[in-house]
This record gives structure tokens, sequence and C-alpha cells, in this order.
């Protein structure tokens, strides 16, 4: 039923107030779980290098006759492997006007837009840790790139069928080659698992996307589906977090900027950022009626010995 004859509406009036909420509601994905599980590091060049080794396995065989003579064993060399650098920037320019005028939520565009961004930047390096994305020497025209942990990892590996592993070769990751998918499941993991605590690691993270997190809690290996509640009913834990193996109970961490078709399963002691250049914010020449900034900065991931890490590549997502 319409308003009768010479109603004074809202929408007529011009002196109405706005109700602009004095909050600005983001959604926040800046969790950060494989970049805060990982160490820290320095970097003093753009091609950081270092070496692995091996103890081999243990010998049955190793008794000798009094007094005979000692032959020489052969010596196996180290291998020398390496990342290169990656430069992570974010820009954005705010006009002299906006900066000074009143604002709902903020009192500085420049500040509100400097946290912002820095969550942004770490998100981009987040997502790129986990990324098949080979390494790349940096040239005249082409940016350097990091190797990201798929590429690394070639020992303790489940691949769908017609996959394959990059690994390290030629100064350079390449990418592994993804197979048919097919369904996470216990077995599957168990296998990776076991075969890096056979070579020397001690897997303690699976970092996954969210369709394997779920498929996980089915696990019979995890280690509990009840918290305790002093004296009180016990609540469901709807997302289980730890699971406990044969070689060791681990952390499962569902990485909202994870590659969905992996699962990683990685010794955090054997992994490190190695930061040339922290980010930092820094003001660039002024050009205009406004300031303009970057936040930038520079490093590689370091794999100390892949064979301590594994992946259960080529699963489905949904």
């Amino acid at each position: 039923m319409a308003a009768t004859t010479d109603t004074f509406l809202s929408s007529a009036s011009v002196g109405n107030r706005e109700s602009l909420h004095d909050k600005i509601w983001m959604l926040d994905t800046a969790e950060f779980p494989l970049l805060s599980a990982i160490g820290s590091g320095t970097a003093k060049s753009t091609n950081e290098e270092w070496q692995t080794d091996t103890l081999g396995s243990g010998s049955s065989t190793n008794y000798h006759l009094e007094g005979d003579d000692t032959a020489n064993t052969a010596v196996t060399p180290t291998v020398r492997v390496g990342n290169r650098r990656q430069i992570f920037k974010k820009v954005f320019q705010i006009s002299a006007t906006q900066e000074v005028i009143d604002k709902a939520g903020r009192d500085s565009e420049i500040g509100y837009q400097t946290a912002k961004q820095g969550k942004q930047i770490k998100k981009d390096l987040e997502t790129t840790l986990g990324l098949n994305q080979a390494s790349i020497a940096e040239t005249g025209a082409t940016a350097g790139k990091l190797g990201g942990i798929p590429t690394w990892l070639t020992s303790n590996v489940s691949r769908g069928s017609g996959g394959s592993s990059g690994g390290f070769t030629s100064g350079v990751t390449t990418v592994c080659v993804d197979g048919t998918q097919r369904a996470f499941t216990e077995p599957l993991l168990q296998t990776v698992i076991k075969s890096a605590w056979d070579n020397g690691g001690n897997v303690r993270l699976l970092y996954m996307g969210s369709h394997n997190k779920q498929v996980s809690s089915g696990f019979t290996g995890i280690a509990t589906q009840f918290q305790e509640a002093k004296g009180k009913l016990a609540t469901i834990v709807g997302a289980a977090d730890r699971y406990v193996s044969d070689f060791g109970t681990m952390t499962m961490v569902a990485g909202r900027h994870a590659r969905a078709r992996d699962v990683l399963a990685l010794d955090p002691d054997m992994a490190s950022m190695l930061w040339l250049r922290k980010f930092k914010r820094e003001e660039l020449a002024k050009t205009g009626d406004g300031r303009r900034f970057h936040i930038v900065g520079e490093g590689t991931l370091k794999i100390n010995n892949e064979a301590a890490h594994g992946v259960v590549a080529d699963l489905t997502t949904s």
C-alpha cells in the first residue's frame, strides 16, 4: 500500500546523515603455517648453495682378520645444491588529499594500506613456497624465481599414474609432472612417512588444502577426537590436527594457500627461508600530488636435504 499524499519520505530528504560504520570488515586469510613452521636464516647471494650427504645403510659384514692389511673404502663426495632468490614486491600510491581527509575505519590511508599489503605479500610468499615452481636464474629480461618445495622432492614420493618428480639438476630445480588424481588415503600417507623415516628424516608437519584436511580427519591415526573439558562433558573436535604414526606424532595443518592436490610431509628442522632483504616498506620518489610506496623483500627457500621430506601428490580436491 502506498504512502498517503504529501508524506515526506526519507528518499526526498537532503539532510539525513549517512550511517557508515567506523570499522572495515576484511576477510583476513593471513595465516602462514608453512612459513611459520620452517626456520629463518640469512642469504648473502642471489644463488644460495649448500651441500647434502648421507651416512648410507649400516653394514652387517664389518668384521676383519687379526693383523690383516687395511684396504681403502671409496669416498662418496657430497652433493652440491642451491636455490635462486626471488624478489617480492607490493606497490601503492596514496593522493595527498586522501591521506588528510576524514575517513571511516582508519586514520591514515598510508598506514592502512601498509598493513594490508604487508599481509598480502606474506600470502604471496606462503603460496610460492608450496608451489610447483621451478627455480630460475635471473637474466636481463627474466626475473629470478625460487624453487618451491614440490620441485625438490624425489626420494619419498607417492604420485598418481603418469606423474613424475622434478628435482635439482644443472643448478636449478625442475617442475614435477602432475599425474592422474586419486583419493587421499591413510596407506598413501603411511608409505611416504615410512620412506622419509627410512631415509633419515623425521616428518613433523603434514601440510594440505581444505578438502584433504577433511579427508584426513577420518584416518585411524588421529590422536584424539575429543577434547577434555574439566568438570564438563567432553567437546567433539571437528578438525583433528594431531596424527600418530609408527614414526612419531605429526601436526596436520590446513593451509589456505596450499597446493590443493598435494599433501606435503615435512621435517621443519630441515627447511628454512633465507633472507637477502627482509620485507620492508620504502617510500619511492615523489612524482605528483601524492606519496608512493613499495613493500619489498628478497630471499630464497633452503631445503637442507630433500630426503627428509615427502609428498603425497595428485590427490582429488573435491
